[in-house]
């Protein structure tokens, strides 16, 4: 059971120059994020909670890394939707009732809670992440 939007990813091939951006934007600092703050390894990113929700400036480290691929391929943007759900185990049967498997099966345990991810083509185009918050 899905409950909410956590928040959007946006990835970026300059983040000091797209956090400084989204500071003035936003008018808030960001919280820098190191590689341990993500589900995978290769990303560091900049944090906003604006308005109830996180926007997430990320970038990556690593060329093999999805954010490097989703750079290359399509330029700076929407990386991610992330949904909230309130049982992790709940939200996976749902989605594996409908006929979507998650990418993380079971989910991965981070510092933010549990989290798997649905591959774009689940969701007509956009990757989902959704996240059990701890």
């Amino acid at each position: 059971m899905l409950t909410g939007v956590y928040g959007f990813n946006i990835a970026v091939k300059d983040l000091e120059a797209a956090t400084a951006r989204y500071e003035a934007l936003l008018g808030i600092s960001g919280k820098s994020l190191a590689p341990s703050d993500f589900a995978f390894p290769g990303l560091i990113g900049t944090r906003f909670d604006f308005g109830g929700l996180a926007i997430i400036l990320i970038t990556s480290t690593e060329p093999d890394t999805s954010v490097a691929k989703f750079l290359e391929n399509k330029g700076e943007g929407l990386f991610l939707v992330s949904l909230k759900t309130s049982d992790m185990n709940a939200a996976v049967a749902g989605l594996k009732e409908q006929g979507i498997t998650p990418l993380l099966d079971p989910a991965r345990e981070t510092k933010y809670g549990a989290v798997t991810f649905l591959h774009p083509k689940s969701a007509n185009g956009v990757q989902l992440e959704i996240l059990e918050t701890a």
